[in-house]
C-alpha cells in the first residue's frame, strides 16, 4: 500500500562516531540511510507515498547533507523530533506534528533489511479494525537445537532442523508498525496519562501496555531479515547485496 513511512533515525554509530547510526558511513562513501532506502526501492512491490526521516535537533543539516544529490521516486523530508530523543518521544512528535494527516501510517527502522518478504498486513484488518499491527520474525539461529531436560538440565538431543518458524513460542519484533495516525495518537496519549515508567520505551513499555489492552495484532515475516547491529552485519549486507 502506499501510505507514508516514518522511519526512526537515532542511535549510536557502530564505529563510534559523532553521527547517528542511519548516517554512518559503510563503503565508498554511501551512508546505511542511502542503502536502506535503495534497497527497499528494489525489494518493495509498492513504494510508500512519502519517506520521514525522524532524528534529534540540531541533526537535520547532516541528514540535508547525507541526501544531496540523491534521486528518489518518492519525497523524502526531514524531522527535528527534540535533542536526544528516544524512539518513543521522536513517534510521539511526529504523530503530534502530522495529526492533521489522519491517515493510515507505517513506522520503521532505516538499519533493519528484509529480503523476499515486505508482507504486509491486509488493508481492511488494520485500517477498519482498532488494533495496531507489528511485525514478527521468528527467532533463529545458526547453532543447532538443543533438546534439554528442564528438571536436571541434561541434554538429551540435537537438532540441525532450521525451519524458518522453530517449535517455540518466541519471536522477535520485526521493526514495522502500522496504525492509523488519529488512533496512533489518541493510544499514545492515553498511554502516558496512565504510566508511571519514566521515559518508556516504545518497543516495550508501550508495546506491553497495547499487548494488556488486546489491540495488538502481529504480521508474521517468513523471509530473511537482517539487523544491522554490529561491524559483522555490516559485513554480511555488503555480501549480500554484492558490493564485496
Amino acid at each position: 500500500m502506499n501510505i507514508p513511512l516514518f522511519l526512526f533515525c537515532g542511535g549510536a554509530s557502530i564505529h563510534g562516531m559523532d553521527l547517528p547510526k542511519p548516517l554512518m558511513k559503510i563503503r565508498g562513501g554511501k551512508s546505511l540511510l542511502s542503502y536502506f532506502l535503495i534497497h527497499i526501492q528494489h525489494y518493495r512491490p509498492s513504494m510508500p507515498s512519502s519517506i520521514t526521516l525522524l532524528c534529534d535537533t540540531g541533526q537535520e543539516e547532516a541528514f540535508e547533507a547525507d541526501l544531496r544529490g540523491f534521486s528518489y521516486p518518492v519525497p523524502i523530508r526531514i524531522q527535528a523530533c527534540g535533542h536526544r530523543t528516544s524512539t518513543f518521544e521522536k513517534f510521539t512528535w511526529a504523530l503530534r506534528e502530522n495529526a492533521s494527516l489522519g491517515s493510515p501510517v507505517q513506522f520503521g527502522y532505516p538499519d533493519i533489511f528484509s529480503f523476499e518478504d515486505f508482507t504486509e498486513p491486509p488493508k481492511e484488518a488494520w485500517v477498519l479494525d482498532s488494533s495496531i499491527h507489528i511485525s514478527a520474525a521468528a527467532l533463529t539461529s545458526r547453532f543447532p537445537r538443543l533438546i534439554v531436560d528442564v528438571y536436571s538440565n541434561k541434554i538429551k538431543g540435537i537438532s540441525n532442523y532450521t525451519s524458518s518458524v522453530p517449535a517455540n513460542p518466541m519471536y522477535v519484533f520485526g521493526g514495522d508498525m502500522w496504525g492509523k495516525f488519529d488512533q496512533l495518537l489518541a493510544l499514545t496519549e492515553e498511554f502516558l496519562a496512565h504510566t508511571s515508567t519514566h521515559s518508556p520505551s516504545l518497543e516495550f513499555d508501550f508495546f506491553s501496555w497495547l499487548v494488556n489492552l488486546d489491540m495488538m495484532n502481529c504480521q508474521m515475516m517468513y523471509g530473511e531479515r537482517m539487523w544491522v547491529d554490529s561491524s559483522r552485519d555490516v559485513n554480511m549486507l555488503l555480501a549480500k547485496t554484492g558490493e564485496v
